[in-house]
């Protein structure tokens, strides 16, 4: 036998042991106890009295849970552990014991009731309706807008989170289907809707009245010509894939939008085109 294949036994060796230790730790595993829940509700919520405690089951269907209240809001709640199966392809190969609790959910909605007041203004400033974390404007936003509107939420709840518990990310809508833009209070990061951006832009700089009906994938070359590509793509040597938007103007007639930047060209801008029978005719406006 070569050492090469020693070696090779050996890890598998060690594989199949390291696997058979992880299963009988898995399956050995046990609920945690009044203590340990006690000190994780402290770790992860603040400070908190005991109320009661509640054990039931046996076995894999054993669970605890302790009924505590948060010295700092008076919220009452409760942690509880339990085993989870681990379960692959169907087949259970052992146990795992998880806490779960309520607290975050009753925090935050006890946050939002604090912020009750200054949350009404700001649907009233803004024309929209605050189902937290998510917002929906009642009508058509502008990107700027939605992102001062929401990053407003972001610090009226930040002022009553103490404990900064409450989501952080934020998901904008319009008209109440219509997808915006997110929002990450975390790393103050705002993502507009690439789509929404386009219908923007076109409302706001050539038909303020325009439908927009659908997006679809589009090849650049159906745009441009080969030409006009080389010199805003250095490397043309694929053809750039990107999205088309659909519009129609306020006289019922189609034309599409194509923001460059959905082709990988960061300084190109959104242009307008109508379908001719010659080909993709470019709008100047």
């Amino acid at each position: 036998m070569t050492f090469t294949n020693r070696l090779e036994i050996l890890r598998m060796t060690a594989t199949v042991i390291l696997l058979a230790v992880a299963v009988i730790l898995l399956c050995s595993c046990s609920i945690a106890s009044k203590k340990d829940l006690i000190r994780y509700a402290k770790n992860h919520y603040g400070a908190c009295e005991f109320i009661s405690e509640e054990h039931k089951g046996s076995g894999n269907s054993e669970y605890r849970t302790v009924y505590l209240k948060d010295k700092e809001t008076g919220i009452e709640y409760k942690v509880t552990t339990r085993l989870s199966d681990i379960n692959i392809d169907g087949s259970v190969f052992g146990y795992t014991e998880g806490k779960y609790s309520d607290f975050e959910q009753k925090y935050t909605e006890y946050v939002l009731g604090e912020a009750g007041t200054e949350i009404k203004a700001l649907e009233r400033e803004y024309g929209l309706v605050c189902d937290f974390p998510n917002i929906t404007f009642n009508s058509r936003v502008s990107g700027p807008d939605a992102e001062k509107a929401v990053k407003k939420l972001s610090e009226i709840v930040k002022k009553y989170d103490t404990k900064d518990l409450c989501p952080s990310e934020h998901l904008v809508f319009a008209e109440v289907t219509v997808y915006v833009g997110a929002y990450d209070a975390k790393t103050d990061k705002w993502s507009a809707s690439s789509e929404y951006e386009v219908i923007d832009y076109v409302h706001a700089h050539y038909d303020a009245d325009a439908v927009f009906c659908d997006s679809i994938g589009a090849y650049l070359e159906e745009f441009l010509s080969y030409d006009e590509i080389s010199k805003l793509i250095s490397d043309n040597n694929e053809s750039q894939c990107g999205k088309a938007y659909y519009f129609r103007d306020k006289d019922g007639n189609l034309f599409i939008a194509i923001d460059l930047r959905d082709y990988g060209i960061d300084n190109g801008g959104i242009r307008l085109f109508r379908d001719t029978s010659y080909g993709m005719e470019e709008i100047y406006y």
